[in-house]
């Protein structure tokens, strides 16, 4: 198991533009892995391997986020019930929904 798979994760593309993505921001939207955030890098971050221990691991979609975040808000781009509701009480994903 990776975080990666985790309903919790959010990736968030880093480059200059979609068409320029030099990487992927993976953190933990419920704060489990002290190690995040990290840099993806295929997948193959040894931190993404705290899933196997994580107490809260919950497989599914997690959230991507794209260079130019075509889709706005942060809460445009989930439609899980759960992970909008943390997104609003937790003023510092608010914060990065409203960029």
């Amino acid at each position: 198991m990776k975080c990666t798979e985790c309903k919790f994760c959010i990736m968030q593309d880093t480059g200059y533009s979609n068409y320029t993505v030099e990487g992927t921001e993976v953190d933990c939207i419920i704060n489990m892995n002290p190690a995040f955030p990290v840099d993806k890098w295929y997948n193959t971050a040894k931190d993404l391997d705290f899933a196997n221990i994580c107490t809260r691991f919950k497989e599914g979609k997690g959230i991507h986020v794209d260079v130019d975040r075509e889709d706005g808000s942060l809460l445009n781009y989930t439609d899980d019930a759960e992970l909008k509701e943390i997104i609003e009480k937790d003023l510092m994903w608010e914060a990065l929904s409203n960029k």
